[in-house]
């Protein structure tokens, strides 16, 4: 799967694929991890009533207490089966038990409280058992699919037409379900869930009950091994294109994770055309604008995702009017925001020269190099990136802003980066400066030598990393041989038998190397 996903990078010729355009293995299992904690896949139900007459639940003998409950549970007479299951809903809402999931399951009370969903009768019995369900839902991969396998799904779906209270509880549970996995959510898919969602989204509904829709949703754009299945895309995306149009933060949150789950696919991905056909990009784009975190993370990566496609996906981004939105993200306060935005810029940079010169119209060069020097090490790493695929380009008609921008110094500062990859796009990035240097190759001569380049080049040729020493030995022999005709004049190695050592060559003053920069 990483193998996949690494390929979605275009490359432009500048470099290696892989690096230019990356999706790193270790960036994308800190990505999900992000969205397993900013993206909740799963939401238990935690009771506000006092357990038990303030008993700690975890020391009580769960299964004892189940057991004692047993005889009523599966009784015929109403407040006793209600006063019982009652009873087992507190015991499945205390924050600190989760062994009653299992032993509710092993005493086999799961197809007893499917039947319950269907007592329209008894409304606060229906209410109850779907509360229970929920937060069994809510555990283990088994015990989610253990409420499928009892037939709770069909009966759920039905309950989402029922009252408010009801239906609330039966679209909690499909959410859970739905959010396990992929077996799971296309066996949520499968019972008939959609049509009620746009039912639901195309009523008036409250709040809350929206909410918990465009969770679901989401949850039913999760995952992509495999993804849902093109067909229900298409009927999601109507949906979700009024959604994002929401003031509510909690709903857009939610509809711009399921966005960044379509998205993630690569170019080819019949699902990221989708999104793009149904004419979401400009609206997705508007909510960079969004003041809550919350909101600003998922836009990013979907925003993000689209720019890592084809160079006709990066441009639908630029043309969206995205770039602008870049100058507040990159000067928020918020650590994860100005990481999204360094790596949904850095699949830009790594473009085509106009898409590289929209940046450099934006005035975004600057910032970026301010977020390396402020912002935290995953933060850094990725405005590396950003700014590292900028200088590959190496376009002589960018090269005088890069190195206007203080570009250089940066370029040196990773060079010291304890991250092979880092030190590997920057030994790239010197190496397309030096190459498109031309009338400027003396002003980087003095901008090297100021950011101990030298030093940190002859250290690198003793790198236990083989691609690296090779990387800067090439650089040395092919730029600071002492050949007036390739290389610098002023910085010359002198070789041992080892390695190469650097000097400022006799008779060049430092302010032969100096000139205006207008």
């Amino acid at each position: 799967m990483a193998e996949n996903r690494m390929k979605r990078f275009k490359n432009k010729g500048r470099g290696d694929e892989t690096e230019l355009r990356r999706r790193r293995t270790e960036e994308a299992v800190e990505l999900r991890k992000n969205k397993r904690n900013d993206a909740l896949a799963k939401r238990r139900q935690v009771s506000e009533e006092v357990a038990f007459h303030g008993d700690s639940l975890v020391d009580l003998q769960v299964r004892q207490v189940l057991e004692s409950l047993a005889p009523n549970f599966n009784c015929s007479s109403s407040p006793k089966q209600l006063q019982a299951v009652y009873t087992v809903r507190r015991l499945l809402s205390a924050s600190n038990v989760t062994a009653a999931y299992e032993e509710v399951i092993r005493m086999g009370f799961l197809p007893v409280l499917v039947r319950m969903l269907e007592r329209f009768d008894q409304p606060v019995l229906q209410y109850e058992a779907a509360w229970c369900l929920t937060n069994i839902a809510s555990g283990t991969s088994e015990q989610a699919a253990a409420i499928v396998s009892n037939g709770a799904l069909p009966v759920l779906v039905g309950l989402i037409s029922a009252d408010e209270q009801l239906s609330l509880q039966a679209l909690w549970t499909i959410g859970n379900v739905a959010g396990d996995s992929p077996a799971l959510r296309d066996m949520v898919i499968e019972s008939g869930i959609v049509p009620s969602l746009v039912q639901c989204v195309n009523g008036t509904i409250p709040l809350r009950h929206l909410r918990l829709v465009s969770w679901v949703l989401s949850n039913l754009c999760r995952y992509n091994n495999p993804s849902p299945s093109l067909e229900i895309v298409e009927q999601l995306l109507p949906i979700l294109l009024v959604l994002l149009e929401h003031k509510d933060v909690e709903v857009c949150k939610d509809v711009c994770w399921a966005l960044s789950f379509l998205t993630d696919g690569g170019s080819e991905d019949p699902l990221v055309q989708a999104v793009i056909n149904c004419g979401i990009v400009q609206k997705l784009v508007t909510a960079l604008g969004s003041a809550a975190v919350q909101v600003l993370v998922p836009a990013l990566r979907a925003v993000g995702n689209l720019a890592s496609g084809s160079p006709e996906q990066t441009q639908l981004v630029i043309d969206a009017g995205a770039l602008p939105y870049f100058q507040q993200l990159l000067q928020r306060s918020e650590e994860r925001v100005k990481k999204e935005a360094c790596w949904a810029l850095s699949n830009i940079t790594a473009g085509t020269p106009e898409q590289i010169r929209a940046v450099t119209d934006a005035s975004l060069l600057p910032l970026l190099i301010l977020v390396f020097h402020t912002g935290e090490f995953l933060t850094k790493r990725e405005s590396a990136w950003a700014i590292t695929n900028f200088a590959i380009a190496g376009m002589p008609s960018q090269l005088h802003y890069f190195v206007s921008s203080n570009g250089v110094p940066l370029i040196c500062d990773l060079l010291k980066f304890k991250d092979n990859q880092i030190v590997k796009v920057a030994l790239n990035a010197m190496m397309a400066l030096l190459q498109a240097a031309g009338h400027l190759m003396e002003t980087l001569a003095r901008l090297f030598e100021e950011g101990e380049a030298c030093d940190l080049l002859e250290e690198l040729q003793r790198h236990e990393n083989f691609l690296i020493s090779n990387m800067a030995a090439d650089i040395v022999a092919r730029f600071f041989s002492g050949d007036q005709e390739s290389g610098v004049a002023g910085l010359v190695p002198q070789a041992d038998s080892t390695q190469f050592q650097f000097g400022v060559q006799a008779g060049v003053e430092s302010s032969e190397l100096n000139f205006t920069l207008s």
